[in-house]
């Protein structure tokens, strides 16, 4: 079985961590992030990350997490 990876989320009001698969998509984790902070709008918001050149970018919800450029820090 592949080795989970953290991830740390950072909202507004919260830091969160998740371990996620590495087969996780950007959809999993963003419904994981709402589920656990009670967001209902969810189609208003979505998740950023810096990438590995340090530009902020939006996590495309299609794709597995560690498929895009995020940085490779621990946690993500």
């Amino acid at each position: 079985m592949p080795k989970a990876v953290n991830v740390r989320v950072t909202t507004m009001d919260a830091e969160l961590e998740f371990a996620i698969q590495p087969s996780t998509t950007g959809k999993q984790l963003f419904d994981q992030v709402v589920k656990t902070i009670g967001l209902r709008e969810i189609w208003f918001f979505g998740l950023q990350y810096v990438d590995s050149k340090g530009y902020t970018t939006w996590l495309k919800l299609n794709k597995k997490v560690l498929s895009q450029d995020v940085k490779r820090e621990t946690p993500l």
